[in-house]
This record gives structure tokens, sequence and C-alpha cells, in this order.
């Protein structure tokens, strides 16, 4: 698996430029798409104070997050789509779980890396993982648990949510193709695919101006399901120490 290492982007412009968004994305309307499928999800961990003091430096102000719509199933047409987390700051390095399960609660995905903390960290499931998601035509659950103690798991602080795959027009795959990093992240959105717009406001760019647009359209993305707080985030580096996949 592939951890995204992205911090330039997110060290530069911490302001908006509004002269700068391009007449062409201005002008775009268009409906988010959203699935919601009466699903539970829980992008805010839950874990009780005396929990969380053993691993996050600020328990009282900080938590674990998952950088998501509340109450939707998020959607993704990525070969190798990328969910993002809020990971608070942390007392010491620790590690992170990233599991994913069919709606049999057959385990799919699990990922074991590690990080400090305090930004946001992407991680990538697999494209061989993804493929087979798209042919079972399903919606799968996933967690990503911050393990505050090896020997009581159940001090884990969690947070969890649910995703599917789904295919691209031939017509919005060859509009990608020449398309800008911004310009996919408003296609992105426009077709409901959450995960792959905030995935393409993390590509690496050499125009200053490109980088500040990308930093907007960020924040604006947040901002719309109520997470304007984590749009100053950086992005921080993770290091994976496993990852196994599990046929259906």
């Amino acid at each position: 698996m592939k951890i995204t290492k992205i911090s330039s982007l997110f060290l530069v412009f911490n302001f908006v430029l509004l002269g700068l968004v391009s007449p062409a994305i201005a002008e775009r309307k268009g409906k988010t798409r959203t699935a919601d499928f009466g699903l539970p999800t829980h992008r805010r961990d839950g874990g009780s104070r005396g929990f969380r003091d053993s691993c996050v430096a600020d328990a009282e102000n900080q938590n674990l997050m998952a950088i998501i719509p509340e109450k939707t199933v998020g959607i993704s047409a990525s070969t190798s789509p990328e969910l993002f987390f809020y990971i608070p700051k942390l007392e010491n390095k620790s590690t992170l779980e990233f599991v994913l399960r069919n709606e049999s609660d057959d385990l799919i995905y699990e990922a074991f890396l590690t990080t400090e903390g305090d930004g946001i960290v992407s991680v990538e499931i697999p494209a061989d993982v993804s493929s087979q998601m798209l042919e079972a035509d399903q919606n799968y659950h996933w967690y990503l648990s911050m393990i505050c103690d090896r020997l009581q798991r159940s001090r884990d602080i969690v947070v969890e949510g649910w995703m599917r795959q789904e295919t691209m027009d031939v017509a919005t795959e060859e509009q990608l193709t020449t398309a800008s990093s911004i310009e996919k992240a408003e296609v992105y959105q426009e077709q409901g695919l959450w995960f792959d717009a905030l995935s393409a406001l993390t590509e690496q760019t050499d125009s200053i101006a490109e980088k500040t647009i990308m930093r907007q359209k960020w924040s604006e993305m947040l901002a719309s399901v109520g997470l304007a707080d984590l749009a100053a985030e950086p992005i921080v580096e993770t290091e994976l120490i496993e990852d196994s996949a599990h046929s259906f």
C-alpha cells in the first residue's frame, strides 16, 4: 500500500486569493451526488478522556477525525482510492490500523502504519483490492484505529464509515485525461466522488497560482461538510508497517 506523503502543498499560502479562480471553474454548476444507505458513520472519535490521555497530547481539545461528510457512503471511481484522516498531536509516535470489511463483515484489507500526528494523513487502498470491490458492487465498512495500548485494544481510539466503488462514464474519463488537478477535483465533486476530489487537490504542482487555488478548493470542500477548522492542517507523513489483502 502506498501512503501519500505531501507536505509542501500545505506549507505554502495559508491565504486565499479569490481573484485567481479560473472563470471556467467559477461558472461550473452541479449538485454533488450523495449516497445514504442508512449505514452508521462515526467521523469523530468517541473515546473517553482517560483513554485519549494515553496517546493524545491535548486530549481536551483534539480528536481523531475522518475527513468525510456525515451520514453518507463515500463513493470512489479511482483504481486506488485515498481516504483522509486528521490525526491529533500525539504524546509519542503511535500505530494506526486501517481495516476494510464487506457487508458480510469479512476482512478485505488491513494495514498498519505509524505517525506522530498533528495533521492530515492519507491511506490508499491498493488497486488489486479496489478492483474486487467494484466487481462485488456493495458497500464496504472501513475503520481507522489509533492504538494507544497494544495490550488493551479496547482502548483504541476509532473512527469509521462506509464506501463503495463505482465506474465512471467514458466521456468523463476522457475529460479527466487532459484536466488540471483543480479541474479534476471539480469534476469529481460534481460526480459525487468525495474521496477522489480530495485526492486530486493533494497532487503535486510547481505552479504557485495553482497551489493557491487548490488550497482554496480544499478549504471550501471541508467547510461544506462542517470541517472548516481542519482546512489549515498540514498533510503529515506516515510510515507503512504492514498491509495485507484478503480474497472474497
